[in-house]
């Protein structure tokens, strides 16, 4: 079981002193951390303070699985093997109290109800059904990290490697002063996606009059024979239709003499007779009147149906020629249909397509050039955002350069450091834009006097990595007001008066954010404001991690414990009462 413990009078310590109380007017951002069967953390609840907080504790101990769950709450991506064993899930709760208008904006656009600057975000890790809520609303992975970068810096080991890649550092320089340098970023990339929609558009058009003077020669065969075969819509059902008959020729002039005998026989003297005795009849026997009636309709019905089909039945011709040609047509079209995989209708559209396309009057080059320059307009536009962009970064990278020799100077660096920019060879055209501007930028150092400036990333060593590092984090953190930073051992390969000047920087940014820090240092372990002390113990054939909120007396132990690495002497003792309490 993973707890928190309280001192004697049932309180968590405050380890404020009245100096340092004095001074903070800040809310707390990180106040609470539930952890729930992570790893060796079967339950705990931590509550955070401002200021300055540090965990210390054995290696293994698990002070990186707080570090971690604070991570994954931020959006880190999780893995189920942190779920403790025998379990089927884990979870984390974080509750940050900031108010913020990038957050408050962000939160809207989610769907996520405000709850007077409190943020309370859920994790579930899960076998089978993992899940992320904001204030009790569902959001994903990727909003999750979004709303992370609004809420605290997590800095680990891993962050070393930042500023040994070249790569990085266009990001870095421009997070110094993000908003500034945000808005003409976004002018350079409205004119750079305009540049290259004016390109795409110049080079469809040049790969279009290409291909057509490739292929003219077969286009215009393609035309020729379609224009010779005289199309016309609708053609195919009149051909059909007249060689059905032509075909059937002698079936029908059978049916149609047959239809005259009939016609021309007394089958309608018959019924007009009829017609007559059954209107006499009706006159004697009114019954007989509605089919007098009926014959009468049907003789007049008749009549006219008789007259009509003596015209057509008389003017059918057999025209043996006619059907020759008109099979030769329906051969013909039934070849080009074929040929082209298209039916009447979509031959004669291609006929007309090709005609258009090999239109004298189509003017290819004028219209080239129009793209062209329309293009070579973009382009200009676009380097120009850009040198506006680059022209704005170098007076960011001066006051960077400023910035961060204090602070590596208080870091007990006395180092050059220059942001070097390649020059910008307008020559090179279009070959000098990229989604990040026309820059290309390397960080420069001089730690040793006489060595000269060299790039960072191949002078850099390890104590002086963790001061470098610190120092960048610092002059962002002040830059662009971070909230809660966390610190996972940014201590690493620095010891004596190194360690002391770190320890000191930490604390000064702690007035300006919350830190919480992972350390082994006793200088650094000493100037925090509250101290936890994380261990682990065996009950049972399980592990776990439990955690301790030092009062002032057992802080002292634990920084003497850190001074001595084993075994704590009356001297050591004294040694940490006196780090712990001189004024910072």
């Amino acid at each position: 079981m993973f707890w928190a413990e309280s001192d004697a009078n049932g309180e968590t310590s405050d380890l404020l002193t009245p100096y340092s109380q004095a001074r903070y007017n800040i809310r707390v951002m990180l106040s609470r951390l539930a952890i729930h069967n992570l790893a060796i953390i079967e339950n705990t609840e931590i509550s955070f303070k401002e200021g300055y907080t540090v965990l210390t504790g054995e290696t293994g101990a698990g002070k990186s699985l707080v570090i971690d769950s604070l991570s994954l709450l931020l959006g880190e991506r999780a893995s189920n093997e942190l779920i403790r064993a025998g379990e089927d899930s884990a979870s984390i709760e974080g509750e940050f109290r900031l108010e913020s208008p990038a957050l408050s904006a962000y939160l809207y656009s989610l769907g996520v109800p405000e709850d007077n600057g409190r943020v309370s975000v859920l994790r579930v890790l899960s076998k089978s059904k993992p899940s992320i809520k904001v204030n009790g609303v569902s959001i994903t992975l990727a909003e999750l990290v979004k709303l992370g970068r609004l809420l605290a810096d997590i800095h680990s080991q891993f962050d070393f490697a930042k500023i040994l890649n070249p790569e990085n550092y266009l990001s870095l320089l421009d997070s110094y002063s993000f908003d500034l340098i945000a808005s003409y970023k976004k002018e350079y990339s409205l004119a750079l996606e305009d540049f290259k929609a004016k390109k795409k558009a110049y080079e469809e058009l040049e790969a279009k009059k290409k291909k057509i003077d490739e292929d003219r020669d077969f286009y215009l065969y393609q035309y020729q024979e379609l224009k010779g075969m005289n199309l016309k819509p609708g053609e195919e059902e009149e051909i059909a239709s007249e060689l059905s008959l032509l075909r059937n020729y002698g079936k029908i002039a059978s049916l149609i003499e047959e239809a005259k005998e009939k016609i021309d026989g007394d089958m309608l003297d018959s019924l007009y007779e009829l017609s007559e005795s059954l209107n006499k009849l009706s006159s004697y026997q009114p019954q007989y009147q509605v089919d007098a009636e009926n014959v009468d309709n049907a003789y007049i019905g008749l009549k006219d149906s008789l007259l009509s089909l003596r015209r057509k039945l008389g003017s059918l011709d057999y025209d043996p020629s006619r059907l020759e040609e008109l099979e030769q047509r329906d051969a013909d079209l039934t070849s080009l249909k074929r040929k082209y995989h298209r039916d009447v209708e979509g031959l004669i559209a291609l006929r007309d397509e090709l005609a258009s396309t090999l239109d004298e009057k189509s003017d290819f080059s004028l219209l080239l050039e129009e793209k062209k320059e329309e293009k070579a307009k973009a382009l200009s536009l676009a380097i120009a955002k850009g040198q506006e962009l680059s022209t704005v970064r170098k007076k960011v990278a001066l006051n960077i350069e400023k910035d961060l020799k204090k602070n590596l100077k208080d870091l007990l660096l006395d180092a050059e450091f220059q942001i070097a920019f390649a020059p910008i060879e307008e020559e090179k055209g279009e070959a000098l834009l990229t989604e990040e501007g026309l820059d290309v930028i390397d960080f420069l150092m001089q730690t040793n006097v006489g060595e000269g400036l060299k790039p960072l990333s191949k002078i850099i060593s390890g104590g002086e990595a963790s001061r470098i590092m610190l120092a960048f984090k610092a002059i962002l953190i002040k830059a662009n007001h971070i909230p809660t930073v966390v610190f996972d051992e940014i201590d690493t390969g620095i010891s004596g008066e190194a360690a002391e000047t770190v320890a000191k920087k930490i604390r000064e940014l702690s007035l300006l954010c919350q830190v919480i820090a992972i350390t082994h240092l006793p200088q650094v372990a000493s100037r925090s404001d509250h101290h936890i002390l994380i261990s682990k113990e065996v009950k049972g054939n399980r592990t776990y991690a439990k955690a301790k909120d030092l009062s002032l007396e057992e802080k002292i132990l634990q920084v003497a414990y850190l001074i001595s690495g084993g075994k704590v002497s009356e001297k050591q003792l004294e040694y940490a009462r006196e780090m712990v309490l001189s004024p910072r």
